[in-house]
């Protein structure tokens, strides 16, 4: 239960200001030579890099938002084999596994593609997927391009974080910060890939997916909406804590073929800490289970903060998946007890 991979996506829903700016910037004939495009995972960011990507290479005559697959330059491009078009992200390493960065050897490719001659005097367009992951000599590599940039050369970033960038390259970049998906945007686009999904079941993910279609369908991939309803059963029992319950789910959560199903679980329950806080620091809205009262704010930011720690390190050092998530629920049941 996927979306399409971005360099596939035809249409894209619910991004209408970024796609008016790349537009209008592209109909003055000032394009400018670099664009950062943010926000959080699953809401599109390297859809409409690719988007731009295919604007451009077809002379403008693909539209953004709605690409035709069938046009020669599209046909190109969605091959990866279109010779004016460069693709750098994150690539496995010597065993197989996806590095943690862009490593400087893929970022000096940039500098020799945009060397070369465009094809029918065209653009020549750099897409660099998730480059809040290029590390310090490839960021510096990119600043030399973006500080004089060739002509007709046109940069697309695409960044989770974009603190994580230099300063310097952020500010040469025209910045398109692309806000959380809106319920009707959510819909339209779950219909398409999560028909099976419907009525309160609909409004449920849509609500704890915080925007993000790309985490909607990890939800429902997982199998994970029974889970967190046990998982919020569990917290509203709090400080009482059924601990052969707790032992079940943790084992349920924790076997290597629902490997997702941890992640995304846990995800949902940071993120209820999160908001939990966020309600008592604002005053504005409630999560699904409120905390006591009278636990003061800075105790609830110490229990999110602890409990994400606790499944981070689950993760980056392989720890044992069952034992994290006891631990983390053992934790919010001492602070509030």
């Amino acid at each position: 239960m996927t979306a399409p991979d971005p360099s596939l996506n035809p249409i894209l829903i619910g991004h209408d200001d970024a796609l008016k700016q790349v537009a209008e910037a592209s109909k003055s004939g000032r394009m400018h030579h670099a664009w950062l495009i943010s926000g959080i995972e699953g809401i599109g960011k390297a859809t409409l890099g690719w988007h731009i990507a295919h604007h451009l290479l077809s002379n403008g005559e693909n539209p953004l938002g709605n690409i035709d697959a069938k046009h020669p330059a599209a046909k190109l491009v969605l091959a990866e084999a279109h010779p004016d078009m460069l693709v750098v992200k994150r690539m496995p390493n010597d065993k197989g596994d996806l590095r943690d960065v862009i490593v400087v050897d893929d970022a000096l490719k940039i500098a020799s593609f945009l060397h070369k001659t465009a094809t029918h005097n065209g653009w020549r367009v750099v897409i660099i997927d998730e480059a809040h992951a290029l590390n310090r000599h490839g960021q510096n590599a990119i600043l030399k391009i973006l500080e004089e940039p060739p002509p007709r050369a046109l940069i697309i970033m695409t960044a989770t974080s974009p603190g994580g960038l230099l300063p310097t390259i952020r500010s040469r970049c025209r910045q398109l910060a692309l806000a959380p998906l809106g319920d009707a945007a959510m819909r339209t686009i779950l219909a398409r890939f999560a028909p099976e999904i419907e009525g309160e079941e609909l409004t449920r993910l849509i609500a704890l997916s915080g925007g993000s279609v790309g985490f909607a369908l990890k939800i429902v991939r997982a199998e994970a909406l029974p889970l967190y309803e046990e998982l919020l059963e569990l917290l509203e029992a709090m400080p009482e804590l059924d601990v052969p319950r707790l032992h079940k789910l943790a084992d349920r959560m924790s076997r290597k073929a629902d490997a997702e199903s941890f992640g995304v679980v846990t995800t949902l329950l940071a993120d209820l800490l999160r908001r939990d806080a966020h309600a008592r620091a604002t005053g504005n809205g409630r999560a699904e289970v409120a905390l006591p009262a009278n636990l003061a704010l800075d105790r609830v930011l110490q229990l999110w903060d602890r409990t994400r720690a606790t499944f981070v390190l689950a993760e980056t050092a392989n720890l044992d998946r069952k034992l994290a998530f006891i631990k983390a629920m053992s934790d919010i049941r001492r602070a509030v007890a």
